[in-house]
């Protein structure tokens, strides 16, 4: 069983984006050291904590671009079982319907990274909405950020 917490901590934001496990694949070229790392600060801003029986498995950062529509940022900790990362994925939209004004889901994932354009997809159920070419440097080479989409609490993606 999955659940969801908001969390309003930074030093527990910070605590789970820093992690050794999490921090080396977050961000681009120009991500600072880890020692450097502070999080967003913004009333806005909303991290969602995920957590399943045995404790914490990743954290959702949503930064609203307006009151109903917000970008996405999934961080999963690697040895998190599958089936909960999937169920995390799955029933993200129903709780954001549920506890926030998030009405449209936004990513722009790196074209690079192939698994979380799966996750955004597969397991969220965002759709491919566009692309921008040349737009995050990743290995020293620009590369195109895919744009995913979901409209939340109707049928139509």
């Amino acid at each position: 069983m999955i659940t969801y917490w908001r969390i309003t901590d930074l030093g527990t934001v910070r605590g789970i984006l820093s992690s050794h496990d999490l921090y080396p694949h977050l961000g681009d070229d120009f991500t600072p050291p880890v020692e450097q790392f502070e999080p967003n600060d913004h009333p806005a801003i909303w991290y969602v904590g995920v957590r399943d029986p045995n404790g914490i498995i990743g954290i959702f950062s949503l930064f609203p671009e307006n009151t109903v529509c917000w970008q996405v940022h999934v961080a999963m900790f690697p040895w998190a079982g599958t089936q909960e990362k999937w169920e995390a994925a799955r029933t993200l939209p129903e709780w954001l319907n549920a506890h926030t004004d998030c009405r449209r889901l936004t990513a722009a994932v790196p074209a690079s990274n192939r698994a979380a354009i799966i996750y955004g997809t597969h397991g969220i159920g965002m759709r491919y909405v566009g692309r921008h070419s040349a737009a995050v440097m990743k290995g020293g080479k620009l590369q195109d950020l895919i744009l995913l989409g979901l409209s939340i609490g109707r049928s139509n993606a």
